[in-house]
């Protein structure tokens, strides 16, 4: 099944316009990758494909968010999910006083089949061997790409069609990086489609068939993952000759977020596939790798990304 974005423009409280006229597609059994800086907009087009953004006082003023032929506009996000739309969010999210195994049992609430889910979660542990091993154990004390690896277990546990993942790779170390890139290739060919929203460009483009570049709110460029690989806009800018710093939160300003995109982005010259990229004085902000802030642990001891260290304890 395809997602199709056609034409979209959100809105934060009526003032902030976050996203403006994005056109994005996935196709089935395609692994397209989704980069920006902060305030690029990328937290906002993951909100629109699943239904969260009148929890953040947002709405989509014009254009059209659809899957399968069916739109997603307004949808519910428990509905989303039931349409095989499913997403791992930054932060991993896993639910730290619960084990590992409860926290994939979670993640197939809605699946019926008992069957099904002792496959899922068999399938699960052969992709993640760790997961196996620490079965009984508390999510919070799993290291950081331990919770990472379970966040992805969780969402597959569900059966999706199409697998959103909001910067997977945040705060990981590179073997574990690269881990997760090849389990998403392993997915995608099991006949997941993924999106993959990511600032670390290497590892994207690296596992992704076609990408997108947001800038400000719009898509700045876009073509063959391949293509934009070899890009020196992209060398520059995302893989490691660019500028380093800033924070990870690309949510514009709003009642919640300080800061944020103040405009739109600005022309400049032709890509190699042909999409208008800004020049270096109309990118602001100067897409960077990320310095990430951890989040407060929540309710129910749900952990953020930063709720363990590379020791393994929280």
């Amino acid at each position: 099944m395809e997602l199709d974005v056609s034409g979209l423009q959100v809105t934060y409280a009526g003032v902030i316009r976050a996203l403006r006229d994005i056109d994005l597609h996935v196709g089935t059994g395609e692994i397209v990758a989704v980069l920006g800086s902060n305030g690029a907009g990328k937290t906002t087009l993951l909100r629109a494909i699943t239904g969260s953004l009148k929890r953040h006082r947002a709405k989509v003023d014009k254009g059209q968010v659809t899957f399968g032929g069916r739109s997603l506009v307004d949808a519910h996000p428990a509905d989303v999910v039931n349409r095989g739309v499913v997403l791992v969010p930054e932060g991993r999210r896993v639910f730290g006083r619960l084990s590992v195994e409860e926290n994939l049992k979670a993640g197939a609430i809605t699946v019926r089949s008992r069957a099904t889910r002792a496959e899922r979660r068999e399938k699960v542990y052969g992709m993640f061997p760790r997961l196996a091993e620490r079965s009984g154990q508390r999510a919070a004390l799993l290291s950081g790409g331990e919770q990472q690896m379970l966040a992805i277990g969780r969402a597959l546990m569900s059966g999706p069609r199409l697998l959103l993942l909001d910067e997977p790779s945040l705060g990981l170390a590179p073997q574990i990086v690269t881990h997760i890139g090849e389990v998403l290739r392993q997915i995608n060919q099991e006949g997941t489609s993924v999106m993959l929203v990511e600032q670390n460009a290497a590892m994207a483009l690296g596992v992704a068939d076609n990408g997108y570049v947001l800038e400000l709110g719009r898509v700045e460029l876009s073509g063959p993952a391949a293509e934009l690989a070899a890009s020196d806009d992209i060398a520059s800018l995302y893989l490691g000759r660019g500028h380093a710093g800033g924070t990870d939160h690309d949510t514009p300003a709003g009642p919640d977020r300080p800061g944020g995109p103040g405009g739109p982005g600005g022309g400049g010259a032709a890509s190699p596939t042909g999409a208008k990229v800004g020049t270096a004085g109309n990118l602001a902000p100067r897409p960077t790798l990320s310095r990430w802030t951890p989040p407060a642990r929540g309710r129910f001891g749900l952990l953020g990304a930063g709720a363990a260290t590379g020791t393994g304890r929280p």
